[in-house]
Parts: structure tokens; sequence; C-alpha cells
């Protein structure tokens, strides 16, 4: 794994361009909940999701998200202790430190569940609050902070399959609807889990890019920042200050997410950075 760029910052996806509902402590106006949806209930390719007029409000996310997970446990089971101290693309947290604020980030998510939200701890900011989590687990050992995850996680995705994708759950923004909710978190995982370079099979690439385009571009309106882009055959078309920018799909979801430091071409790090949206 390469060294930490300099320009990762190690703090939860809420501190990125395009922060999810799950860890944004100000954010937009959630969207109300649009009423009576239609989910797909079929089994897809796990990896695969429709993206012709992609809704998230109507898309299941969870064969996304559960595919991510399924990655990033099976990645995190094979390594050993050097695996575990290696840097991540996130300034000063090793791949160990990930894993730990991703435990942080699951104790949100059953506060959410749970209605106690009013319980944890966000004085000083979310930066705070992210180092925080991550230094208490330091003296636990790897497979302790992989257990506590996996734990946590699993708790939590069963109670959501129990809510169903209809359901509205309590977040630090006010009610919010559980499909969304849910997608959220898959491109947080997403992210996270390119963070510690998780394999992602070739073929699961594309279909993976192209949700994490549509999503992230659907979220950005919903915050109040609408992208000027579109996904066209394979690229994204893209406007920045009236100058027009045709990017492949990695480079694209490394703008969104203000991750140039996960991207192995130097001209397109330099790109991302040169636009403007990742300091």
């Amino acid at each position: 794994m390469p060294e930490a760029d300099a320009h990762a910052l190690p703090v939860s996806i809420g501190q990125s361009r395009l922060a999810p509902v799950a860890h944004a402590i100000a954010a937009a106006e959630p969207e109300p909940n649009p009423g009576p949806v239609s989910i797909s209930r079929s089994k897809p390719d796990p990896d695969a999701v429709p993206m012709m007029r992609f809704d998230p409000r109507t898309e299941n996310p969870f064969p996304a998200y559960d595919a991510e997970i399924r990655r990033l446990r099976l990645y995190l089971r094979s390594l050993d202790a050097g695996g575990w101290r290696a840097p991540s693309h996130c300034r000063g947290w090793s791949v160990k430190d990930v894993v730990a604020h991703l435990a942080t980030d699951e104790v949100y998510n059953q506060a959410c569940l749970d209605h106690t939200l009013d319980q944890l701890d966000y004085s000083g900011g979310l930066n705070a609050s992210n180092e925080r989590g991550v230094r208490s687990r330091r003296q636990l050992s790897s497979r302790a902070v992989l257990d506590e995850w996996e734990t946590r996680q699993h708790d939590v995705r069963r109670r959501w399959g129990r809510l169903g994708l209809r359901a509205s759950i309590g977040t630090s923004v006010g009610p919010y609807p559980m499909v969304l909710q849910a997608w959220h978190l898959a491109r947080e995982y997403a992210i996270h889990a390119d963070d510690i370079e998780v394999p992602v099979a070739a073929r699961a690439r594309p279909a993976r890019g192209r949700w994490r385009i549509q999503f992230g571009i659907w979220a950005a309106r919903e915050e109040g920042e609408p992208e000027d882009a579109r996904l066209e055959d394979g690229t994204v078309r893209l406007r920045v200050r009236g100058q027009v920018h045709h990017l492949d799909l990695e480079t694209y979801v490394a703008y969104l997410t203000n991750r140039p430091q996960q991207l192995t071409d130097p001209q397109a790090r330099a790109l991302v950075k040169r636009l403007g949206r990742s300091g």
C-alpha cells in the first residue's frame, strides 16, 4: 500500500464534499419521505445496480451496500499484522484506524435506531469526534476492532431489513427515509474501502463506478450543490467554471469524494486537485 497522501484527511465522509446524512452535524434539510415507493425485491447480480433513470428513493440500495460490506469483510479477515499497520489514504491513519472509524460510525447508526443520538459526544465538532473514536480503540487488538465493527454492522443491517426500505429513521438532522440512509452508507463504505485499497474485481468496477456517480450527483442536488455533470457511455461529462472535462468513472468518483490520493495516475490526481474540490 502506498504512503498516505498529504492531502488526505482522517475524517468521516461527512467532511468530504458530499456529506452523508448519517454523519452530518449540520446539513441541508433532507427531502421529505416521498411516500409509498416500489422497491425491487428481485435478486440481481450483487454488484449490479440499475442505472437508467436512477432515483435512489425508489432503487434498492442493499445490493450495492451488501457488496461493499462483503468485499470489506473478506479483505479485513485476510490481513496479517503488517496489513493492519499499513497506512491508509487518510493521513495519519492506519488500516486499523480506518476500521476503528467504521466501528464508531456504526455506533452512530445504532443510536439512530435506538433513539439515543442525544447520548453521543460531538463536543469539539465532527473531526474531534472522529479522532476520539479512533484513539479510544488504538489499544485494542486488530481482532477486537474487527469484531466490534462486524458485530455492530451486522446488527444495523439486520434491523434495517426488519424496518424495510419504506421506513423513516431518526438522524442527526431529523427523520430521514431509510432507503436514502442506506444509499449514503453504501457510498461511505465504498470510499473507505478505497481508502484502504480493498480489491474490487474487474467485472464489478463499471457497475460500482456508475452507482457511485449516479448517487453522488443526486446527493449533490439534495445538499444544494448541484453538479453540471452527466454520465455518457462510460465517461462523465463535467463542466467546471465554464470548461468541459471528460473524465473516466474512477477519476470522477475521486472528484466527487475529495479523494485524489486514491488515483494511481499522477495526471488524473493533478486534474482532480486543479478542479478545486479537494483542497
